[in-house]
């Protein structure tokens, strides 16, 4: 009977396979992505209204912000209108004297702003502070 088993002549090496570059393709990918995702978070940048007033140092408890688009932030993380709502119903309940910062970018329609404006006391915060840019001079 014949055998189908073939027989190296390298003195019982076993081949292996250099794996040092593919770990190098599979690093750089990695990075790549955890970069690229990175980027891809929204950033919040608005033209605050200019404004004479001296500046004083506000410790807030929540900042509720506006964007031209009428896209609305907490915090800069983005939140729709019902969970802007909800949170500040939270903060009210569990905090009565809590403080809130209201930043509008400076080409919002005043009616938009009103809205914000309403939604915060309509949720039951008491102390809101708008915020603004300090005119250059």
């Amino acid at each position: 009977m014949r055998s189908f088993v073939k027989k190296s002549g390298g003195g019982g090496k076993n081949p292996q396979v250099d794996i040092t570059p593919l770990l190098d393709i599979v690093f750089q990918l990695l990075l790549f992505f955890i970069l690229t995702s990175a980027m891809l978070q929204p950033t919040l940048e608005l033209e605050l209204p200019q404004s004479n007033q001296q500046e004083e140092s506000v410790e807030a408890d929540l900042i509720v912000s506006i964007d031209r688009e009428d896209r609305l932030f907490l915090n800069d993380a983005p939140a729709s209108r019902e969970e802007a709502a909800q949170s500040l119903r939270a903060l009210a309940a569990e905090k009565p004297d809590a403080i809130v910062i209201l930043r509008g970018d400076g080409g919002l329609s005043y009616g938009k702003f009103f809205e914000l404006l309403d939604l915060a006391r309509n949720a039951g915060i008491k102390t809101l502070n708008l915020a603004y840019e300090p005119e250059e001079e």
